[in-house]
């Protein structure tokens, strides 16, 4: 894994990282764009009760699932880098280290579900194991303060290839400054065509649309 020991004076505006993925995938790509380039500022999020619950017991659910399933954690100071592209990055909870995974802290409400925080969190977990190059992810949840669940995540290779389109796409459009098209959105981006072997070739964005 490459790794960036950038601490916390990293401008998230430089890259993009988990969050971020999950708001491409959402087709929240104009407001994004906005605050990458400076013309809006971030939400402020530090009233906001659940993401100030979920850093408060960051350590304490790492605690518990070493706890549950009696594996070794390292806990992640350093930024991670994508291999190919130095401004996707990631800033993971930690790593397991048998079987190698990466862990992911969540709090969320009582009446949530594993499912739900699947799909919810999709694009960050694909993000960061694309990323890291792990092939595995164990995500940590409380649901409010009565029950605990532990969901294992496999690497998606066709999201990936499908996420880092839209990645460096959007990238694009924040690197030059061009206001990203209205119609742009997960559904821009196919599959188009398998190699040899049976394996898929590309994803591209299809540009003709935008």
């Amino acid at each position: 894994m490459k790794k960036l020991n950038i601490g916390a004076s990293f401008d998230r505006n430089k890259g993009i990282g988990g969050s971020d993925a999950t708001r491409i995938y959402e087709g929240d790509w104009y407001q994004l764009y906005s605050e990458k380039i400076g013309e809006t500022p971030p939400a402020d999020l530090s009233d906001v009760l659940p993401v100030q619950m979920g850093i408060a017991t960051e350590n304490f659910n790492i605690e518990w699932y070493k706890k549950k399933t009696g594996h070794k954690v390292i806990r992640q100071q350093e930024y991670l880098v994508h291999p190919s592209y130095d401004y996707i990055y990631a800033h993971i909870d930690g790593v397991v280290e048998d079987p190698k995974a990466i862990l992911e802290c969540k709090h969320t409400n009582a009446f949530s579900n594993p499912q739900k925080c699947l799909d919810k969190y999709v694009a960050q977990i694909q993000h960061y194991l694309m990323v890291s190059g792990l092939k595995k992810a164990y995500m940590s949840i409380f649901f409010g303060n009565m029950k605990y669940e532990i969901v294992e995540v496999e690497a998606n290779e066709k999201f990936q290839l499908k996420l880092i389109a839209a990645e460096v796409l959007f990238w694009y459009f924040v690197k030059n400054k061009k206001v990203p098209p209205d119609n742009v959105s997960w559904d821009t981006f196919k599959q188009v065509g398998e190699d040899l072997n049976g394996k898929d070739k590309v994803l591209i964005p299809l540009l003709s649309r935008i």
